[in-house]
């Protein structure tokens, strides 16, 4: 049975980290991320309501908890 991750606030990079290891740079993992999140019917207005914003670095845990939610747990 794989652990699931606990709900705290996640960095861009940490989660990006967290799906992907260390396989991706950079400019990649944001591709990636942003890619993910876009694709998830109604996971961006999900993380707009929870006050997410393009250029914020951190989610907060409730915004993590709606991406796990969406994408599932790394």
């Amino acid at each position: 049975m794989r652990e699931e991750k606990s709900v705290r606030p996640y960095s861009k990079r940490e989660l990006i980290d967290a799906y992907c290891g260390d396989y991706l740079t950079a400019r990649a993992g944001q591709r990636w991320l942003k890619d993910e999140l876009e694709k998830c019917p109604g996971l961006m207005e999900s993380l707009v309501r929870l006050g997410y914003t393009p250029r914020q670095r951190i989610f907060t845990c409730a915004q993590v908890k709606v991406i796990f939610e969406a994408i599932g747990a790394p």
